[in-house]
């Protein structure tokens, strides 16, 4: 590498990419040019046609790479989210159990976004109710290329879909990001899991899945041209949660009352690396069920392997 690579990269601030974005942590042969991700961004608008690499919407990657668009994944994964916590109901609403959602209408922004597909695959595997057995309603219209199967009916709501749940029109809602009305203490709405976290722990101990929601995309000439760049940005990332995981080894410092109980407990539960990077065992594990769901639900027409659709990490 004779000079370093001046490449843009919208990524979003989370404390396991700040290092990153701060220049703590370099990538090896690479001068990043930051446009700080805009909130929702990276599931909403193409951004591997915007930036050299780009943190981007998992479900919509898979579609664009097997439509044969010119975008190729790294194995890099800022954003994963147990999903369970972000399934609400209306307060009024006759559901205490998640069968229970089924014939009943569910909100979400997009009926596409990853959170979605996980949140269906999941009350289809573990609770027998079918996309298809629902009702959808949407704050906006799908794009990004997605139709969805014959048997699910989606339409787009007057008003945004947390307030028609707010409203007594919709019965769930499934959310990327806890309501605000939730977070206000609004008493119309409330978890569809009464004790999340132990439903969070439970599915986690049966499954082994930490469900991931966004990867890195960049350019397929691009990494094709330079085939160490995978393995650069790979290695950046896990420099930069050693770091963040060094941080909470001094919980003190961290703005919780319990934060060495929390940290405590959380390694417990999911590992000391839970946002572990590259094509590992575990990886595979997750991605593999991810492409299972995307497959059931339409997004994709087949199954690929995870290293199919992932960057070769070479050097």
């Amino acid at each position: 590498m004779a000079r370093e690579l001046d490449l843009t990269f919208s990524l979003a601030d989370y404390d396991r990419t700040r290092p990153i974005l701060t220049g703590e942590v370099k990538a090896e042969g690479v001068n990043f040019q930051f446009r700080p991700a805009v909130p929702g961004e990276a599931c909403l608008v193409p951004v591997y046609e915007q930036f050299d690499i780009a943190e981007m919407s998992l479900s919509w990657y898979a579609m664009a790479r097997l439509r044969g668009e010119p975008v190729i994944a790294l194995p890099i994964f800022p954003m994963r989210m147990f999903i369970q916590p972000y399934i609400f109901c209306a307060a009024s609403a006759k559901i205490r159990t998640p069968d229970e959602l089924r014939g009943k209408k569910v909100g979400m922004d997009q009926y596409r976004l990853t959170v979605g597909l996980w949140a269906r695959g999941i009350l289809q595997e573990f609770y027998g109710v079918r996309p298809g057995e629902m009702s959808w309603v949407a704050s906006e219209p799908e794009g990004a290329g997605f139709e969805p199967p014959p048997d699910v009916r989606i339409a787009v709501g007057e008003k945004n879909v947390e307030s028609l749940l707010l409203d007594g029109a919709l019965d769930a809602l499934i959310a990327p990001n806890v309501p605000p009305s939730f977070q206000n203490g609004d008493p119309r709405i409330r978890r569809l899991f009464s004790d999340c976290r132990a439903e969070v722990v439970t599915y986690f101990r049966k499954t082994n899945i930490f469900p991931v929601t966004h990867t890195v995309v960049m350019r397929e000439a691009l990494a094709a041209e330079h085939p160490w760049l995978a393995a650069s940005l790979v290695n950046a990332f896990e420099a930069a949660e050693t770091a963040c995981r060094k941080a909470y080894a001094y919980p003190k410092r961290l703005a919780l009352p319990t934060a060495v109980l929390v940290v405590e407990e959380e390694e417990a539960a999911f590992g000391k690396e839970p946002f572990r990077q590259g094509l590992t065992a575990q990886n595979c594990l997750v991605l593999e069920k991810f492409i299972q769901y995307a497959h059931e639900q339409g997004y994709i027409s087949r199954r690929p392997k995870p290293a199919e659709i992932f960057a070769a990490v070479g050097n």
